[in-house]
C-alpha cells in the first residue's frame, strides 16, 4: 500500500497538470473524511481537519517545509530523543514519531490551547500515544507567570505573543513558564538528541533557559526557524554550546522567506 501511494505521489508531481487537480481530490476526501494524509511519499501521518482551509495547509505539509522532513529525515535514530517546541498540531512530531519506529519518544511542546487539542487528537488518531510526549508548556529562560497574546482562537494557528501589549488580541492567557532545563531536572523528562525549535519570535529565550540540554554531547543536531533580527543571538547562543552552523534556509520555491529563516546547527 505504501508503494502504490509513493508512486500516485509521484506520479501527480511529474504530469503536467495533474498536481493540481491531485491536490483537489485530496482535499475533497479530506472533508469528506475529517482526516486527510500529508503529502510525504512513504510515511503515513494522518492529520484531523474540519474545513477547506484547514485541509489545504495539511495536505501540503510536506511541501510547507521540506528542510525539516529532509533534516528528521537525515537525522532521526532509533532511540533518540526529539523535542518538537512549537509542535502546532503536530505534523512534524508525527513525521519523527513514524521515523523512530518501536524505539524512541518524542516531545511534543505546545501552548495553545486548541492546537494542544488537536495535537493530542492527532496522536490518539495516529495511534503513537506511547511513542509522543506531550506538553502544554511555554518554554522560556526563568520560571515565571506570562501572558500569551494570541494571534487567532483555531488550533494550527501560530504567531502568538508572550507578553505581548499591542493590544486587540481574541484571548490574553495568562500561562506558567518552565525551562527547558526544568522539565528534565523536575520532572524527568528525558533531554534532546535532537531537538527542533519554532517558536515565533522566542527562540532565544528558549535556548536561555536550555543551556545544560544544550551542552550535553548527547544532543547532535538542532532545527531553529529564527527570526532575522535574532540571527546573531542565536547563532552566538548555539555556539556557546559546539552547536555549528551547517546549513541554510532561507527560500521557499525559489522565494524568499518573509522575516525568518531556518538554521540547522550541528555538534562540532
Amino acid at each position: 500500500m505504501a508503494r502504490q501511494r509513493g508512486l500516485v505521489h509521484r506520479l501527480a508531481r511529474r504530469v503536467p497538470g495533474s498536481q493540481e487537480a491531485y491536490r483537489r481530490l485530496k482535499i475533497r476526501r479530506a472533508l469528506a473524511r475529517k482526516v486527510v494524509r500529508i503529502d510525504h511519499p512513504t510515511l503515513d501521518v494522518r492529520i484531523r481537519v474540519t474545513n477547506a482551509a484547514t485541509a489545504r495547509l495539511r495536505v501540503e505539509s510536506v511541501a510547507k517545509e521540506p528542510w525539516t522532513v529532509a533534516w528528521l529525515e537525515r537525522t532521526v535514530r532509533p532511540g533518540d530523543v526529539v523535542w518538537d517546541i512549537g509542535a502546532n498540531v503536530g505534523v512534524y512530531a508525527l513525521l519523527a514519531a513514524r521515523l523512530l519506529g518501536e524505539d524512541g519518544t518524542v516531545v511534543a511542546v505546545e501552548p495553545g490551547y486548541a492546537s494542544f487539542a488537536a495535537l493530542c487528537d492527532n496522536i490518539v488518531l495516529n495511534e503513537l500515544d506511547e511513542r509522543i510526549v506531550p506538553l502544554p508548556l511555554v518554554l522560556g529562560d526563568a520560571a515565571r507567570m506570562a501572558t500569551l497574546d494570541y494571534s487567532d482562537l483555531r488550533a494550527g494557528s501560530a504567531l502568538h505573543l508572550l507578553d505581548g501589549s499591542a493590544g486587540g488580541a481574541p484571548y490574553r492567557q495568562p500561562v506558567l513558564v518552565h525551562t527547558l532545563d526544568q522539565i528534565v531536572e523536575s520532572f524527568g523528562v528525558a533531554p534532546p538528541t535532537l531537538l527542533k525549535l519554532d517558536v515565533d519570535g522566542g527562540e532565544v529565550a528558549v535556548l536561555a533557559g536550555a543551556g545544560a540540554a544544550l551542552a550535553r554531547s548527547e544532543l547532535r543536531s538542532v532545527l531553529v526557524e529564527i527570526e532575522t533580527e535574532l540571527t546573531e543571538a542565536v547563532v552566538s547562543a548555539l555556539a556557546e554550546a559546539d552547536l555549528l552552523l551547517a546549513e541554510e534556509i532561507h527560500e521557499r520555491d525559489g522565494r524568499p522567506l518573509p522575516g525568518v529563516w531556518y538554521g540547522v546547527f550541528e555538534r562540532r
